[in-house]
């Protein structure tokens, strides 16, 4: 006789595996359950950056993804949730950043900030992520800024191959891990892109900081946006070196108005370097490569990394003063255009703040405090 199959017994039945997940829809008391608001670091027009510390023993069987991080402390970008056009645009824009950041957890690279979680709740959207507390150094000696250079470079470049550019690349979205690495954080101007479209990283916005915009970005005119973070990445690099970027006469010029910003790209417009600088022929050549103002001769990051300097032994790469009024070998006619066709756009003042100019606005009396829901208070700071 054929005995048909029996069912297990309930002892013997385990459920399956719960799947893991990186997106949370939660209440604002489970959150406050979860997380200790200890104090915030940054804020903008987008909202502002805490930092947190998980409530639970990551390795306690009741932790849940949410508190399973082996970090004692994460930052955490949230953006208040209302019944606004305005902020259901920053949601938007929050959720944007989270999928691309999101990308690269299964695909890291040391100078990406490392991505942990999205959770909403009914009053907030956030993004939990790796806390770094340390600001990229500037006016430093060459030879300690050659091994960053190298890992932003591959950063920008990883991020490129996999169709990504962060659109707002300078010092103050620059971090250093534990290990002494440069990290790109904020990736609030990022966009991602198919790269078998035709389309692929074309396109004629202007925004992002400034002192650090591309000439054809500042002009609004169509251009590779992979080009404008090499750019931005390039003045990073000088500003590292010698605590301003080559199109300042100084440390701390100031660019308030239209025409302090249209004297300023005027500079970039002809590739002209202004005041003294201090740095290797090499890296003088490598940076002129990356700030070609004519963007089809501009380097891409994967040709910078390719550049001759990084063969070079860092003994042998002597250093020299150079004189201010040398201009560009690449400075391109194109470039010399009338600079009224400037194409100024409230977003250049209207981008993200990252935490370190959060001291200087506070001073100014431009701080607008978060207000954490009530059930959040008993977590936070005294005093």
């Amino acid at each position: 006789m054929e005995l048909s199959p029996q069912p297990p017994s309930s002892s013997s039945t385990t459920p399956p595996p719960q799947e893991h997940t990186d997106i949370f829809s939660l209440t604002d008391n489970v959150l406050a359950d979860k997380l200790t608001f200890i104090e915030e670091i940054g804020f903008g027009n987008w909202g502002s950056v805490w930092l947190c510390r998980p409530k639970a023993d990551p390795h306690s069987p009741n932790a849940d993804d949410v508190t399973r991080i082996q970090e004692n402390k994460i930052a955490v970008k949230l953006v208040h949730r209302s019944k606004t056009p305005t902020t259901a645009a920053r949601v938007r824009s929050l959720w944007n950043e989270m999928k691309i950041v999101r990308e690269f957890k299964s695909d890291p690279h040391p100078s990406i900030i490392p991505f942990h979680s999205f959770i909403i709740t009914p009053s907030y959207a956030m993004i939990t992520m790796a806390y770094l507390p340390t600001l990229i150094t500037v006016e430093v000696d060459e030879s300690r800024a050659r091994k960053w250079f190298r890992f932003l470079l591959s950063g920008v470049e990883f991020l490129h191959k996999r169709g990504v550019v962060h659109n707002d690349i300078k010092p103050a979205n620059i971090l250093l891990s534990h290990k002494n690495v440069p990290v790109l954080v904020d990736f609030g101007f990022a966009e991602r892109y198919d790269a078998k479209s035709s389309k692929a990283f074309l396109s004629n916005l202007s925004y992002g900081t400034p002192e650090y915009l591309s000439p054809e970005r500042a002009r609004g005119l169509p251009h590779d946006t992979r080009k404008s973070d090499v750019w931005s990445l390039g003045v990073t690099f000088f500003e590292i070196i010698n605590g301003r970027t080559p199109f300042e006469l100084y440390d701390g010029e100031q660019f308030a108005t239209k025409d302090d910003l249209e004297r300023y790209w005027s500079r970039t417009l002809r590739g002209k370097w202004v005041g003294t600088w201090t740095m290797s022929k090499p890296a003088e050549q490598l940076l002129r490569r990356m700030l070609a103002p004519n963007a089809d001769l501009r380097y891409t990051a994967s040709e910078a990394m390719a550049d001759i300097y990084w063969v070079q032994k860092p003994s042998e790469v002597s250093h020299s003063e150079c004189p201010s009024q040398l201009l560009s070998p690449l400075t391109y006619v194109s470039c010399l255009r009338t600079f009224n066709e400037l194409q100024l756009i409230t977003c250049l003042r209207e981008g993200p703040f990252t935490s370190f100019s959060y001291a200087l606005q506070k001073h100014k009396g431009e701080h607008r405090p978060f207000e954490p829901p009530r059930a959040w208070i008993s977590t936070l700071p005294k005093g």
